[in-house]
C-alpha cells in the first residue's frame, strides 16, 4: 500500500482541521468527503477542488474506494457510521466518544471484531508534548507505583457546534462525553489499571438533567486501591488545566494554561520530585491542537498501512465512555456506581 486512501465523514470546523492534518501526513491521501447539511455540501464542493463530495453515506461507502473512514460527526451518529464502515471492510478513525451509550459502543466493538478491521478512537491528548512527558515520567518509575492522581479543568463553556448540537441531550449524550472524557482516558492511560467504581457529584441536578453542566466532580477507583479525581468546571473565562500525581516514591504536578483553545500563547510546565527526593521543573513547549491531531492520525495511518493494532483501541473508547456514564449515574443516584468493562 503506497498511500492510505482516506474518506472523511463530516465537515465544519473540525472536519477542516482533519483535512489539514491529513495534508501533512505523507502516507495518506484524502479521496472523498461525505457531508450531511446543504451548507457544508456546497462549501466542501467549493473548497476541495476535484475531491468527490457525497451526501448519501451508503453511496459514499460504495463509491469512494477508501481504505479507511475518518468520522468527524456529532456523537449520536457515531454508531451508524462506524458500524457501516466496518461492515463494508473499512478501517475507522472515530472521534470520541465512541458512542453515547454502552449498548451502541458494544455494537461498534462487535463490528470491529467481526470485520477484523482497525478502529482507533480520537483521544489525541495522548499525543501532546505535555501528556507524553507525563507518561514518560510515570512509566520510567521516577515516582514509583502510582497511588493517586487529579486533573482539574477550569475553562469557558463548550462551543455549541453546528445548530448547537452539543447542548442537545439526544445528540451529545451528555457534556461529560465532550470534555471530561478526555481526562478519563488520560487517567486510564497513565494508571494502566482496571477502573472499578466511580463516585460523582455536581452542583445542580437541574443542569445535570439539561446536559449543560457547570461543575462536575468524580473519583475513579482503580484496582489495587488507586484513585483518580477529576474536576470539570465550565464556568471559567480561560482554559486552565492542572495535574497532580502521587506515587509511592515521589510526585508530579503541572499545568497547561491559555486564554482559549485556539490561543497561541500557552503556559505549560511539569514539576517532579523523584525517588531520590530531587526536585526539578521542566517548561514544556506546547505542541498545539493541530499538531496533536496530526500525530494521532499519522499513528492511525501507520497502523492501517502495516496492519497493526492501534495504540488507542476500541476497548479504550468503551472504558472511558463507561466511566463517564457511571459518573453521571452516580451524580443522579448519590451512590457509588460500578464501571462496566467490555467483555472479551
Amino acid at each position: 500500500m503506497s498511500k492510505v486512501r482516506v474518506g472523511l465523514v463530516g465537515y465544519g470546523r473540525f472536519g477542516r482541521m482533519h483535512i489539514k492534518a491529513f495534508s501533512q501526513i505523507p502516507d495518506a491521501v484524502l479521496i472523498a468527503v461525505c457531508v450531511r447539511s446543504d451548507k457544508n455540501f456546497q462549501e466542501a464542493r467549493d473548497e476541495l477542488g476535484g475531491i468527490p463530495v457525497f451526501r448519501n453515506y451508503s453511496e459514499f461507502l460504495r463509491s469512494s474506494d477508501a481504505d479507511c473512514i475518518d468520522v468527524v460527526t456529532p456523537n449520536y451518529t457515531h454508531t451508524e457510521i462506524a458500524v457501516g464502515a466496518l461492515s463494508a471492510g473499512k478501517n475507522v478513525y472515530l472521534e470520541k466518544p465512541i458512542a453515547t451509550t454502552l449498548e451502541e459502543a458494544t455494537r461498534i466493538a462487535e463490528a470491529q471484531r467481526s470485520s477484523k478491521r482497525i478502529l482507533q478512537v480520537g483521544f489525541e491528548n495522548r499525543y501532546s508534548r505535555f501528556w507524553k512527558s507525563v507518561k514518560t515520567i510515570v512509566d520510567g518509575g521516577d515516582i514509583g507505583p502510582l497511588r493517586f492522581g487529579k486533573i482539574d479543568s477550569w475553562r469557558f463553556p463548550l462551543r455549541g457546534g453546528s445548530q448547537a448540537w452539543k447542548y442537545d441531550k439526544q445528540k451529545v449524550g451528555h457534556q461529560l462525553l465532550e470534555e471530561a472524557i478526555h481526562y478519563v482516558d488520560l487517567a486510564n492511560w497513565l494508571f494502566n489499571a482496571k477502573p472499578l467504581k466511580v463516585w460523582g457529584f455536581t452542583d445542580s441536578k437541574e443542569s445535570l438533567a439539561r446536559v449543560d453542566l457547570k461543575n462536575a466532580f468524580f473519583t475513579i477507583e482503580f484496582e489495587k486501591d488507586k484513585r483518580f479525581l477529576i474536576t470539570d468546571t465550565l464556568q471559567g473565562f480561560g482554559a486552565d488545566l492542572s495535574l497532580i500525581i502521587s506515587g509511592e516514591s515521589g510526585s508530579l504536578n503541572g499545568a497547561v494554561r491559555s486564554e482559549s483553545d485556539d490561543s497561541p500563547e500557552v503556559e505549560s510546565y511539569l514539576k517532579l520530585r523523584d525517588r531520590n527526593d530531587k526536585t526539578s521543573t521542566t517548561i514544556i513547549q506546547p505542541s498545539g491542537q493541530l499538531s496533536d491531531l496530526t500525530a494521532s492520525l499519522a499513528d492511525f495511518v501507520l497502523a492501517v498501512k502495516n496492519g497493526e493494532k492501534p495504540r488507542v483501541t476500541v476497548e479504550d473508547g468503551f472504558t472511558s465512555l463507561s466511566v463517564c456514564l457511571a459518573a453521571l449515574q452516580s451524580m443522579r443516584s448519590g451512590k457509588i456506581e460500578a464501571v462496566r468493562l467490555l467483555e472479551s
